[in-house]
């Protein structure tokens, strides 16, 4: 038999006896799951386009109140048309595709606007904000009517008074044909280097969970394991075997991998299909950051058994390692809110490094020249802990 044979078939006896624990399932696919949602919701939501929600209540009908209601229709706001006689009733934000109409806000637009308008009375908007509606969100919804209010003012002032013969004040066709011309002047906006927004919803709770998931489970029940095997002298039967030490250690790493690339799988599938996290454009940055952290994991996990002498110590010292790492790595919040100091500190651990490569796919748009670095910190950890594992581990 082969080396690359025995070492194959070392790991796959290891992954069988992992699957083969239905506790080792629970832990591993329905408790990240729930942490996935969990903390999505916590952390805002998902990547859904959130609207704005704005009720109007025209109650002058006029022609300049139902342009200025057309100036404020924006793809950034959602428009609820009310009748006079509804009244705004409480509610949260909504997102897009949300059918039901919530009337967080309502813009009243007084009667005899239009007329009072164009003969210079003073006109007095009410934007009436319900209690527990989002201040940010009504914020927005202030701005939106403030620029509004100035382009249609606007346009009023460049039509001038109106008729000065017959004393007419500008009508709707002028002001039609004054909205549809192009603008005079443009702003063209563009960013200048990458911006770093702050990860949140579901795509900081998703690969957050991922990274600690997978980390403490590997880590975890791959030492357990080792140690067991080390307690009831299965690892010295196996050093007897006509196979090298090297290759059952390695035996070993490869079916650490194996768990946390089956974990990877799962976790990956039902951050796209149940949770709607897009991965990033890369297929090859993903490959490289998930490849590269199961490695650095598994490396650990051996290194973990290697220094153990049972089970339960295995387990205490794999929750302990996991809690700290994944709360240093951004995986509960994101790095971003850390102290400076702190957050470069964390680079000691693999978590950060491998939070900055989903973080550079998912939320900054970056390809593979945004997880090279990343990927390489991993290997090294990988290659670090499995040099450590094989000189500490006991055969006998």
């Amino acid at each position: 038999m082969r080396p690359s044979q025995k070492i194959l078939r070392l790991a796959a006896n290891d992954l069988r006896l992992t699957l083969k624990d239905r506790a080792a399932l629970i832990w591993m696919l329905a408790l990240p799951l729930a942490f996935m949602w969990l903390f999505g919701q916590m952390g805002g939501g998902g990547n859904e386009d959130w609207r704005i929600t704005l009720g109007v209540e025209d109650r002058d009908g006029g022609w300049l109140a139902e342009a200025l209601v057309a100036e404020l229709d924006d793809e950034r706001l959602s428009l609820a048309h009310l009748l006079p006689s509804e009244t705004a009733s409480a509610g949260g934000d909504s997102t897009a595709d949300e059918k039901t109409e919530r009337k967080v806000r309502t813009l009243v637009i007084p009667e005899g606007f239009t007329e009072g308008v164009l003969v210079g009375d003073p006109q007095t908007l009410r934007l009436e904000t319900e209690p527990g509606a989002s201040a940010e969100f009504s914020v927005g919804a202030q701005m939106h009517l403030v620029r509004a209010v100035t382009r249609t003012l606007g346009r009023l002032v460049e039509l001038g008074p109106g008729n000065s013969a017959t004393g007419e004040p500008v009508g709707p066709e002028a002001f039609q044909a004054l909205a549809a011309r192009p603008d005079l002047v443009a702003l063209k906006v563009s960013t200048v280097g990458r911006g770093r927004p702050r990860p949140s919803g579901t795509a900081q709770s998703v690969p957050g969970t991922l990274t600690m998931i997978v980390l403490m489970m590997t880590v975890i029940y791959g030492g357990v394991f080792l140690a067991k095997e080390k307690e009831t002298g299965m690892l010295r039967r196996q050093a007897s075997l006509p196979v090298t030490r090297g290759e059952i250690f390695l035996g070993k790493l490869v079916g650490r991998l194996m768990v946390a690339g089956a974990q990877i799988l799962v976790l990956l599938l039902a951050g796209r299909f149940l949770f709607g996290v897009s991965w990033g454009n890369s297929p090859l940055g993903l490959f490289l950051v998930l490849g590269t952290y199961a490695f650095a994991v598994a490396g650990l996990s051996t290194l973990v058994g290697a220094l153990v002498s049972t089970p339960d110590q295995a387990s205490s010292l794999g929750w302990l390692l996991s809690m700290i790492l994944a709360a240093l790595g951004g995986c509960w919040w994101p790095s971003e809110i850390m102290p400076g100091w702190l957050r470069t500190a964390a680079h000691a651990f693999p978590t950060a490094w491998a939070m900055d490569g989903f973080h550079a796919l998912i939320s900054f748009g970056r390809g593979v020249d945004g997880v090279l670095l990343p990927a390489l910190a991993l290997v090294a950890f990988g290659v670090v802990f499995s040099l450590l594992g094989m000189r500490f581990l006991r055969y006998d």
